[in-house]
């Protein structure tokens, strides 16, 4: 990452987060943030370790902020993807890298294809950035809302009109796979635009 784009990104992640100070309206969420501030970044060391672990490259966006705060601790929603101005927009929180490593353990260890469980006309209203499946080996899950009925996911097997570390999301019920953004920093962009509309923190 350039030092232009690191200055840029910066700014980015210090705007995020002021603006969840601001929408804070209530007391055991003010402590959830105090405590995120004083979260500790993840170590160059153990991201590597993580890359070599899974066989992938993560984005350096996505690298940048897990070296200033590795997640968000269990239930401060930070993510903020969807369209608040439809009041359609879901809070997600960070997980950690163990955290991550965890999850991964159960959630999308093995490849299953969409069409073990849809038919063709349901497998067409899969976004094209996507390869039909399920769940997959390449994909890892990194925040979640309280419940896991829904994961946002680095996906590091895209389809043709796709990009290496993308985020798309998981929901369950009906079970479906759909796209998000091109990158990290897109998705704390639209999280951004997001809380700039919302009165207070959705919880």
């Amino acid at each position: 990452m350039t030092h232009e784009n690191t200055a840029r990104w910066n700014d980015l992640f210090d705007t995020l987060n002021e603006l969840l100070n601001e929408k804070i309206q209530d007391d055991e969420i003010r402590q959830l943030y105090e405590e995120y501030q004083h979260r500790e970044g993840a170590s160059e060391q153990y991201l590597t370790a993580f890359e070599t672990e899974y066989g992938v490259r993560l984005p350096e966006d996505f690298r940048a902020f897990y070296q200033r705060k590795d997640g968000s601790g269990y239930a401060f929603h930070i993510l903020y993807p969807g369209d608040a101005e439809k009041e359609e927009c879901t809070p997600f929180y960070l997980m950690s890298l163990e955290e991550i490593r965890e999850t991964k353990q159960y959630f999308c260890e093995v490849d299953e294809k969409l069409d073990e469980y849809y038919s063709e006309e349901e497998i067409r209203k899969l976004d094209p950035e996507i390869k039909p499946y399920l769940f997959h080996k390449e994909w890892i899950p990194f925040a979640t809302m309280a419940g896991g009925s829904l994961y946002l996911m680095l996906d590091f097997d895209p389809a043709e009109q796709g990009t290496y570390g993308q985020i798309i999301m998981y929901v369950h019920d009906p079970d479906f796979v759909y796209y998000v953004t091109e990158t990290f920093t897109e998705l704390l962009k639209v999280s951004t635009r997001n809380l700039r509309i919302m009165d207070e923190i959705e919880y």
